[in-house]
């Protein structure tokens, strides 16, 4: 089971709408995909059409109590073979609910390892636009790591502080998640955005995304109608992309990749 997660501790780089969207993508392809929102707006919920406000259990319930089921937090969606765990502002309190536990920085990868074997092929997790304990939490149960940038100063700046912190991680665990993808998003013709572009593509010459995911107004009214982009435009510019993007993060997988695969 793969555990892909799109982080970035900038916001408003597109994180959720890769996530959801690209989870919808691998779904369409055939394959069982869940969904872990970790971030307090529950954004990745909301997107699938979840009202989460309220909601319980969530995440923040499975991280801090084990009596706590998977079952009793995982809800299906409206797209075939994609489910959720959702979250909510009681994910907020995670932080100093779990601090005495010496196993604080490691509970999503213990829930996630309670998980059936073969139930699903792949785990995306969204991220929260911070760094904090629940950060921690994502990049030690991650395998794989999709971060995106938007073509702006600041979030390369974000992801710069990733990658620092995958350094960090890597010196005291002896082991980080993979970097798999590196997506450029919101993209408009401007100097500035060629201009970072051509820095990820310096940066980044194997890990850059093929695709670039541009400003799509029809991603935001699918996001504000709870709905995937290969809902509600399927022929639009922003599903072409995104479909793109999940396809290369499909070819991507590492047990191909050892194989001599794409």
């Amino acid at each position: 089971m793969r555990r892909i997660a799109f982080i970035n501790e900038k916001g408003g780089t597109c994180k959720t709408t890769l996530c959801v969207n690209v989870a919808a993508r691998l779904a369409a392809r055939g394959k069982r995909v869940l969904v872990v929102d970790m971030d307090t707006q529950g954004h990745a919920g909301k997107s699938l059409g979840l009202d989460v406000r309220g909601l319980s259990p969530t995440v923040h319930d499975w991280l801090l109590d084990y009596t706590v089921g998977f079952d009793d937090v995982v809800r299906p969606t409206g797209v075939e073979n994609l489910d959720l765990v959702p979250a909510n502002k009681d994910l907020s309190g995670f932080p100093v609910a779990v601090a005495p536990a010496p196993d604080r920085a490691d509970r999503l990868d213990e829930r996630l390892g309670t998980i059936r074997e073969g139930r699903y092929d792949a785990v995306l997790v969204d991220a929260p636009p911070s760094q904090s304990l629940v950060t921690e939490n994502v990049l030690r149960g991650a395998r794989e790591l999709v971060i995106p940038v938007a073509l702006t100063y600041l979030a390369l700046d974000g992801c710069a502080e990733i990658l620092q912190s995958l350094d960090r991680l890597r010196a005291e665990r002896g082991r980080a998640p993979e970097l798999l993808l590196v997506v450029p998003t919101l993209y408009r013709k401007t100097q500035l955005a060629d201009e970072i572009l051509a820095k990820l593509h310096e940066r980044f010459p194997d890990a850059l995304s093929r695709t670039v995911l541009g400003w799509s107004v029809k991603v935001d009214e699918a996001q504000s109608h709870g709905r995937t982009i290969f809902e509600y435009a399927p022929r639009s510019s922003g599903a072409t992309a995104l479909a793109a993007i999940g396809d290369e993060i499909l070819s991507r997988a590492p047990a191909l990749r050892a194989a001599g695969g794409a």
